[in-house]
């Protein structure tokens, strides 16, 4: 009996040792990609933050190029963002060098997930989401 128990336990700790090296990978993820634009013109800098509504998910980011283009990725996991609803903020200053104060590029609004108005649906797969600022 008692060897069978061993043997028992021997194979659901293998069992976990396994899937647990091999199996988990973190929450289902879709590439996302697309622009920003402010008042008709691509936005040439900030971060974007996606803020899943789903609670457990990770953080989303994303840094916007001078031609307005972003990439969406978390810290943990890498390129793509949690499949799901999101909030999303968007923040973009133009620094002035150490004697000046930056400038906020955009209203306030934007710099807030609460306020932006800004939401993004995230599927599994490519996802194109063009965010369109005024």
């Amino acid at each position: 009996m008692i060897k069978n128990s061993k043997l028992i336990l021997g194979l659901i700790v293998a069992s976990l040792v396994t899937h647990l090296g091999c199996g988990a990978h973190g929450p289902e993820m879709g590439d996302v990609t697309g622009t920003v634009t402010f008042q008709g013109k691509p936005l040439h800098t900030g971060t974007i933050t996606f803020i899943p509504e789903e609670e457990g998910l990770p953080l989303a980011y994303a840094e916007i190029q001078a031609d307005g283009a972003y990439e969406g990725f978390t810290e943990a996991f890498g390129k793509g963002v949690p499949v799901g609803k999101h909030r999303v903020m968007i923040m973009a200053v133009q620094e002035n060098g150490p004697e000046a104060a930056s400038v906020a590029l955009l209203p306030p609004k934007y710099s807030s997930d609460r306020q932006s108005g800004l939401t993004a649906e995230v599927a599994s797969g490519e996802n194109k989401i063009d965010f369109t600022l005024k």
